[in-house]
């Protein structure tokens, strides 16, 4: 019997995954223990080796979504018949959990090929550079060990193509040169296509073509599929309601300046993002109806604040998270936020970086924003969205004064807690904001 590929299940909440790139082309041999083929998921994207040794047959194609336990092919043995039609067995709903991380997206730079040699990359990219005609020898590939993947094919250059001779009468080529004729454009009525006289001027006197309408139809990632349902989920099946409040951050920017200045030998660059989510964490103690999530007909509230912190990618926005961070120095939080930001634009967090969040906070500050409406991230009860710093006024003495001002919106769900709460939540976070040395305590 052969043994059967799966699609592996990456964390318990993975519904679908999509076969990205097989590394091993269908009929060639793979050893037990290389790497097989390549899975995009919503949160990581993994290398899943071969089980075992034998000649792979592909059962789902490059680019397929299938759920975890579906059968994506074959290895047979050595000496095993391999039939004409595959068989179409049944998935395995019960497929373990895995959990590695994934592999490094930063390209490695392939070594020439010698005289002769074979070239390592995917079939894919081998597919596709024989379509645009290019030569794979010295191109810098990003997948495992320097082998070339479809993605890095485009990079690579061209072979040149020879000039095309278009065959034209001379008094076709004065006239359109008269009347500014794109010879390649037209359509010879001539012996063998020769462009005549006739052919110039009836182009010329044609009408302009329509413009073919805007617009580009582009498949959508696993990534983007999962946020796409599970934003919709969240508004559908949750009673979201936002609040805003102001904060006067007059003594957060002067400390935030002398921790940049007192920090800055160790490579350490606190943001305002860092010092909100830290006075958010030290709330959430204050205030466990905020911190707690809720699951059929009962409410958890949790002892502990695990922070998810948004942070946006090419392909969609994804959501590691700080443990603990209402224990942690406001140093060490800025730290492993940085690191968390890095490690999710290189595609590296592993499945541990992303799960266990009690709550969210997502910044547009950084884009001009003032105030905006977050999305819940279920099944957490609160997420805080975190503005620019602009220029405001307060009242002293009936004189205004300009002041450093900020806003924070709080949506929370309305199932599981009231807005009096919500309000007493948001309340202390400007409270830590506006007393920030209290967050190096």
């Amino acid at each position: 019997m052969p043994t059967e590929i799966y699609l592996v299940k990456v964390g318990m909440t993975m519904h679908e995954g999509t076969v990205e790139e097989w590394y091993v082309a269908d009929g060639e041999r793979v050893e037990a223990g290389a790497m097989l083929y390549r899975l995009e998921t919503e949160k990581v994207n993994l290398d899943v080796d071969a089980e075992a040794s034998g000649i792979v047959r592909h059962l789902a194609a490059e680019g397929d979504t299938l759920e975890p336990g579906d059968v994506v092919g074959f290895i047979y043995a050595d000496g095993e018949t391999i039939p004409d039609v595959l068989p179409r067995p049944k998935p395995k709903r019960d497929i373990a959990v895995v959990g590695e991380e994934p592999a490094s997206p930063r390209p490695v730079q392939a070594k020439p090929a010698a005289s002769g040699a074979r070239v390592a990359a995917s079939p894919a990219a081998r597919r596709l550079a024989r379509e645009r005609g290019v030569s794979l020898e010295g191109v810098a590939g990003s997948g495992p060990g320097g082998r070339i993947v479809e993605g890095d094919v485009p990079a690579a250059p061209p072979a040149p193509e020879p000039p095309k001779r278009i065959a034209a009468s001379p008094a076709a080529r004065k006239l359109a040169a008269e009347l500014n004729v794109d010879l390649a454009t037209v359509d010879g009525s001539g012996p063998r296509g020769r462009v005549t006289r006739e052919d110039v001027q009836a182009a010329a006197e044609a009408p302009a073509p329509a413009q073919p309408s805007a617009g580009t139809a582009t498949r959508m990632s696993a990534m983007r599929r999962t946020i796409a349902e599970r934003m919709h989920s969240s508004l559908r099946d949750t009673a979201q309601l936002t609040i805003d409040m102001e904060v006067d951050v007059t003594d957060l920017v002067k400390l935030r300046g002398n921790l940049i200045d007192e920090w800055a030998e160790d490579g350490v660059r606190v943001t305002y993002t860092d010092l909100v989510i830290v006075a958010a964490a030290r709330a959430l103690i204050r205030h466990p109806k905020m911190n707690a999530c809720l699951s059929d007909d009962a409410i958890t509230s949790y002892d502990y604040a695990h922070v998810g912190v948004a942070v946006a990618l090419d392909e969609g926005l994804i959501v590691p998270v700080i443990r603990d961070a209402h224990e942690k120095p406001l140093r060490e939080v800025a730290r492993e936020s940085a690191d968390l930001a890095s490690r999710a634009r290189a595609g590296s967090l592993g499945l541990g970086d992303l799960t266990g969040g009690t709550f969210t906070v997502t910044s547009l500050g950084m884009f001009g924003v003032d105030t905006f409406t977050p999305i819940l991230n279920p099944p957490q009860a609160g997420i805080l969205g975190v503005g620019r710093i602009y220029d405001g006024v307060k009242w002293h003495d009936g004189t205004p004064v300009r002041t450093p001002m900020l806003r924070l919106s709080l949506t929370w769900d309305h199932r599981v807690l009231d807005g009096a709460p919500a309000a007493e939540f948001l309340a202390a976070v400007r409270e830590y904001l506006e007393q920030p040395y209290r967050l190096l305590v």
